[in-house]
């Protein structure tokens, strides 16, 4: 009687130690990311630095300083939302003088 107790208590063992084997190597191929524990902090979502916003004098747009296209126009360097407002800007300065 104990030793058939025994038998069923190795095989829940074995299939308890083989489920964990298995998930392991699931989540290790898994594309999704690993999920917080319980009681963890939410991740912090990542804040850019503040940039400066620079105004177009073309379109009057404002827009963020690395997205813009420059351009020195008489004599001071220009900020532009794109190549369009740029040449229209350098169109006129010519036009003037």
């Amino acid at each position: 009687m104990i030793r058939g107790l025994l038998n069923v208590l190795q095989f829940f063992f074995w299939l308890f130690l083989l489920r964990l084997v298995v998930r392991t190597v699931a989540r290790a191929f898994s594309a999704a990311p690993p999920r917080p524990r319980a009681g963890a902090a939410p991740p912090r979502p990542q804040v850019r630095a503040p940039e400066d916003l620079v105004l177009d004098r073309v379109c009057r747009t404002y827009l963020p300083l690395s997205r813009t296209v420059t351009a020195r126009v008489s004599g001071r360097e220009e900020h532009f939302c794109s190549e369009a407002c740029r040449d229209k800007a350098l169109a006129a300065v010519a036009r003037a003088s």
